[in-house]
């Protein structure tokens, strides 16, 4: 079942970068993390896309932004009946922040030295692996 939504809103909660901690030429290593919340109606979910850029022991940047996607009534029957939200509408959701998270990054240090390290593409079924299922 296709389950219609929208991106309701996007809210930055972090973001710093340490461009003085660049080397140029040294490798830059992602770390990326991702979680989800759903409210009791799942009507609302939120994916939580978490990065952070490093050369070796160095931090060069950091963020975590929360990305809202209100879901259709027929969507949230779904998810309540079964008690989980499915993990490829999740990697979906997934891949909607991670190209949200790049274009704030890219904006966010526009005529910086760090602003030339394009944040790649991110294996989503390597990150993850499961269906979010509801606690009781």
């Amino acid at each position: 079942m296709v389950v219609p939504f929208r991106i309701r809103q996007i809210k930055t909660q972090q973001f710093a970068i340490f461009p003085d901690q660049f080397i140029n030429g040294s490798e830059v290593n992602i770390m990326s993390e991702f979680g989800f919340g759903v409210n009791k109606e799942a009507t609302d979910i939120c994916c939580i896309t978490k990065l952070s850029y490093m050369q070796g022991e160095k931090l060069l940047l950091t963020i975590e932004v929360h990305c809202f996607f209100e879901v259709s009534q027929d969507g949230s029957k779904q998810f309540i009946e079964t008690k989980r939200i499915d993990v490829e509408f999740l990697r979906y959701i997934a891949t909607i922040s991670t190209g949200t998270v790049r274009g704030i990054i890219h904006a966010k240090t526009e005529n910086t030295i760090l602003n030339p390290i394009v944040l790649p593409p991110i294996n989503l079924v390597e990150a993850i692996k499961d269906d979010f299922i509801f606690q009781k």
